[in-house]
């Protein structure tokens, strides 16, 4: 428990931690397994502030402070890497509905969801644009009251698992005119798309996907905010998505941390616990030191959040510390279990491949090296 937590704080982090071990761990290994995640389980945790803490308490949301929703992020990491990405997509969708929607699309959309009943994906990247964000060639015309939507995007996570989503695409009016980036609701269910599943090596519960609009029909009403809101919009969801990702890598680091303690507490080599050799210890030192680092960066950025500022440089820094670090702390915590550390049967095997995606979504390492290099240079390396 930490005392960088004040008691409110502290108390979440023991409820929500102690609910997912004993509700949660149970059916990680079974869904890892078979490539499922059970979306019947997130309605349960939404009462204690998944999804809902991103959302205005007006529109049925708990409004949770930045701090208290990067102690949740970090239990997610904690106890499953497919849980932390799920609950991380899903509250960046309720968020923006929150924010953007009107009464109408909150109560078709962001109602349910709040329940439980639906789920959303959040579709930015495609192949050409993904650090790029500007670069998007998926459009959507208006055509009388429908938008026509035309593109591709990948690498869309649990699409196949969500029943709507968010679409980001480039806004072109009747006869052509480019208004800018916009993002559009789309119902899978009265707007049928092209999904497909990629395979994938990390987070194994998830689905990461390729939509394809070909002359998909949306309404006109399903625009999401103001026309060329759409990348402001986005970059608000990147933003938090970032610490959500950074918090997330911490509560993997921790999960490492565990991991190594009691295997080497274990495990006896040369007749005695390899706990006892100085090797053993100075890794399991430095998951220690390591993880404890990334926390504090990641608590900062969540202060900072909260304090009023727009915290990009903050959570930037978060994202790329906490994410480096995270697959320092698996390599680490696989290295003490040795030979055990690559079967399937011990978490760090599962924890390798899952910290090997922290360094990437919501913006790659090198990405958050040059956005903080703006910040501090005054200069931009990219355009």
């Amino acid at each position: 428990m930490s005392i960088a937590l004040n008691a409110d704080e502290q108390d979440l982090q023991l409820a929500v931690r102690r609910y997912l071990d004993t509700k949660i761990a149970p059916l990680v290994a079974e869904h890892e397994e078979r490539r499922e995640f059970p979306w019947e389980v997130l309605a349960g945790l939404y009462e204690f502030g998944y999804v809902r803490g991103m959302v205005a308490a007006e529109h049925g949301g708990d409004e949770l402070s930045a701090m208290m929703q990067a102690v949740l992020m970090e239990e997610a990491g904690r106890c499953w890497g497919s849980l932390r990405t799920t609950v991380n997509v899903q509250g960046m969708v309720a968020m923006l509905l929150s924010r953007s929607g009107t009464p109408e699309q909150r109560g078709t959309f962001l109602d349910p969801m709040l329940a439980g009943a639906r789920f959303g994906w959040f579709a930015l990247t495609e192949s050409e644009a993904g650090s790029d964000a500007g670069a998007l060639t998926t459009t959507a015309q208006r055509v009388g009251d429908r938008f026509v939507l035309k593109g591709r995007k990948i690498y869309i996570t649990n699409a196949l698992g969500s029943d709507f989503g968010i679409l980001v695409a480039r806004h072109l009016d009747a006869d052509g005119t480019d208004l800018g980036v916009s993002a559009f609701l789309v119902e899978a269910a009265e707007s049928p798309y092209g999904v497909s599943e990629i395979a994938h090596m990390p987070v194994r519960s998830t689905s990461s996907c390729e939509l394809v609009f070909d002359g998909t029909e949306i309404p006109a009403a399903n625009l999401l905010g103001e026309p060329g809101s759409g990348f402001r919009q986005a970059m608000a969801a990147v933003n938090i998505g970032r610490l959500n990702m950074a918090m997330g890598a911490v509560g993997l680091s921790q999960a490492c941390l565990e991991a190594a303690v009691r295997f080497s507490k274990e495990r006896r080599q040369f007749g005695k616990s390899i706990a006892e050799f100085q090797l053993i210890q100075q890794m399991v030192v430095d998951i220690a030191v390591g993880t404890q680092t990334a926390r504090l960066l990641g608590y900062d950025a969540a202060r900072a959040l909260d304090a009023g500022a727009d915290a990009r440089y903050e959570c930037s820094m978060a994202k790329y510390y906490c994410g480096e670090t995270a697959g320092r702390s698996a390599t680490l915590a696989l290295q003490v279990h040795g030979g055990a550390g690559l079967m399937e049967e011990f978490p760090v095997e599962r924890y390798f491949r899952d910290a090997r995606e922290a360094t990437i979504p919501e913006g790659t390492s090198q990405i958050q090296v040059l956005q903080m290099g703006r910040q501090l240079l005054g200069v931009s390396a990219l355009r």
